[in-house]
């Protein structure tokens, strides 16, 4: 038996998807398993899997549960329910204050835990000290450490100085569209952000920046933001006192399922200059489906995709508006001139970034 474990889900993200992903890719091959979840909101995707009659045992959200005492509750039930040789598989590394505990509960079992990190070990730190000893022992423990990019697989030794051996499985992700979208015609020229509309990490306060440089410099360009979150009336408000209100749209909440392949076929190209990242994101690899263009930042596992294949896209320092609007004239020149191929693109999707590819690596991780 395999138990999806996460400690933190919310009502939708990239750890919702790629858990609603990997559980939807096990029942349609039939391997057993149970999903076990602490809930900061309810969480759609889970419903729509019960309603598939996958077994989900959630631990709701208590406000103000500072010592965490839910989750331990959620760690207890789960090791009741553990055989010997299950697996624990936690799609998001543990909080520090229960890790070393699910670990060691996992193994008094005498069953496994694997745990795949949300974002690259930089952007997470341990905490200090004896906290944070616990939290390297942890990661030591763990029977098998994953990194859903190549490029971040230092950082397990940079970072909580783990010697052990790092397994590299991408995101299990859907695959929605089957085949690349035709470009559509312009001018004018439109610009997409798909993603949760968090400023901070999603750094859409350098790109506004960016595209009010782009639109002195050119009216052909239209930016189009998709996506929900706590920042939208802060977004709309950056908008307005930029006067960019003619220029860019917040067109909020989409389901990628049922939504993107419109929003995409209408979209030229698209921007994803992130602070930080963990993998290769949901809504990359979703526009390397689509067969688009991409300016991104070369962050957490990022640069796997576009190091060395600048057909698809290409990285520039998050912070450095200047050169996020060059990459943006730049790569209207190109879609101008026909040198943007949305096969070609799709073609680095088929490489290295399918559903099949994803599973493979998971399952000989824990095979090992």
């Amino acid at each position: 038996m395999i138990h999806l474990f996460a400690d933190i889900l919310g009502r939708s993200g990239g750890i919702e998807t790629y858990l609603h992903a990997l559980a939807t890719h096990l029942l349609a091959e039939h391997v057993p398993f149970r999903i076990v979840v602490s809930e900061n909101a309810p969480c759609p995707l889970l419903a729509e899997l019960e309603a598939l009659g996958v077994e989900v045992d959630r631990q709701p959200h208590v406000p103000g549960d500072r010592w965490h005492v839910r989750k331990r509750l959620l760690v207890w039930r789960l090791a009741r329910r553990l055989k010997a040789d299950d697996w624990v598989f936690c799609v998001r590394q543990p909080l520090p204050e229960i890790y070393l505990p699910l670990v060691r509960a996992v193994h008094r079992r005498k069953a496994k835990i694997a745990a795949s990190w949300m974002f690259a070990p930089r952007f997470l730190p341990p905490p200090p000290g004896r906290l944070g000893r616990k939290f390297n022992t942890a990661v030591a423990e763990t029977d098998r450490v994953i990194s859903v990019a190549h490029c971040n697989v230092p950082e397990f030794r940079e970072i909580y100085g783990y010697e052990g051996p790092v397994s590299v499985v991408r995101y299990h992700n859907l695959p929605i569209l089957d085949a690349p979208l035709p470009l559509p015609p312009g001018p004018p020229w439109r610009i997409g952000f798909l993603g949760r509309v968090d400023i901070a990490q999603k750094n859409l306060d350098v790109i506004l920046d960016a595209f009010e440089l782009v639109t002195k410099r050119r009216s052909d360009v239209l930016l189009d933001i998709h996506g929900d979150g706590g920042d939208l009336e802060r977004l709309q408000a950056m908008i307005d006192e930029k006067l960019l209100s003619g220029f860019v749209t917040l067109h909020g909440g989409y389901d990628h399922r049922r939504d993107l392949a419109d929003i995409v076929a209408a979209r030229h190209l698209f921007l994803y200059t992130s602070r930080w990242e963990g993998g290769p994101c949901f809504s990359l690899m979703e526009l390397l489906q689509a067969g688009r263009f991409v300016i991104t930042s070369p962050v957490g596992g990022i640069p796997d995709i576009y190091t060395g294949h600048e057909e698809a896209g290409v990285m520039v320092a998050d912070q450095d508006v200047t050169a996020i609007a060059d990459a943006i004239d730049a790569a209207i020149s190109a879609l101008q001139e026909g040198r943007i191929d949305a096969a070609r693109i799709r073609a680095r999707y088929e490489e290295e970034f399918t559903m099949a590819h994803a599973h493979a690596a998971w399952s000989e991780a824990l095979r090992r």
